[in-house]
């Protein structure tokens, strides 16, 4: 099965290409929860970028207010990890296309 991406117009949102991308990906998999709870490592396998970048993205579409990250512990050594879309822009999950 093909990822689903959002087609955004990036200047109207002022997205870099790889902000852009993870937005999307993040947004397809939030959509019928409200938000994912993708590991780092499946994000970047999924989109073939490196782990650090994926940090700097997801810093971006924070301070942006794209997106908000809430993280927990569970039992004594894991946790967990939610990333909600602002529901600003849920809205541009209706408009999810397979590319």
């Amino acid at each position: 099965m093909k990822a689903k991406y959002v087609k955004l117009i990036m200047s109207d949102y002022n997205l870099s290409l790889q902000e852009n991308a993870v937005f999307s990906y993040v947004l397809s998999l939030a959509q019928k929860t409200g938000f994912c709870y993708a590991t780092n490592k499946h994000i970047c396998d999924s989109l073939s970028i490196k782990d650090r970048t994926l940090y700097r993205v997801f810093a971006s579409l924070e301070a942006k207010e794209f997106i908000t990250r809430v993280t927990k512990s569970v039992g004594n050594d894991g946790k967990q990890r939610k990333i909600y879309i602002n529901p600003k822009y849920r809205s541009l999950g209706d408009t999810l296309s397979v590319t």
